[in-house]
């Protein structure tokens, strides 16, 4: 009997309620539907990685990355709101693709945002304002700063 109320539970959070933050469910979708978005950022998340047998050894997704980045952008988040968004809010949680047991502190999520240049930033800002426009969304506001992230 208790399983059953459990699963019951996970699947009702299974699928996010984009009602209370349709920001966030328009880039979810937006960026669900073209996965090529995430190659803008790629080049700057990457740059100055290298192979380490030590650390936690599961670094973020660049995925996981551009979320965070928008996230913190759309809701004005610091670093370390940021942290506490990811494990403290269910849809920031699905939002960035993170495992619940198991957030990024904000040393992360800073040392790879930090990463994404200005210039990158507004390129990917624009494709999905493009993207959303052709989708029909006129009213399409920009909350996002096309300043540097740091």
């Amino acid at each position: 009997m208790k399983m059953q109320i459990y699963e019951a539970w996970k699947l009702k959070f299974d699928h996010p309620d984009w009602k209370r933050h349709p920001e966030l469910g328009l880039v979810d979708t937006i960026l669900e539907k073209n996965p090529y978005l995430l190659a803008i950022a790629a080049p700057d998340i990457r740059a100055g990685n290298k192979d380490s047998n030590y650390g936690r050894g599961d670094t973020p997704s660049v995925e996981q990355i551009v979320r965070a980045a928008i996230l913190k952008e759309i809701k004005g988040y610091d670093y370390r709101e940021l942290e506490l968004a990811q494990s403290d809010s269910r849809i920031c949680e699905h939002f960035m693709k993170v495992e619940p047991a198991r957030p990024y502190s904000f040393q992360v999520l800073q040392k790879y945002i930090s990463r994404i240049s200005e210039e990158t930033l507004s390129k990917l800002l624009v494709e999905m304002n493009k993207i959303a426009i052709a989708e029909g969304i006129t009213a399409v506001q920009n909350k996002l700063k096309t300043k540097n992230p740091r």
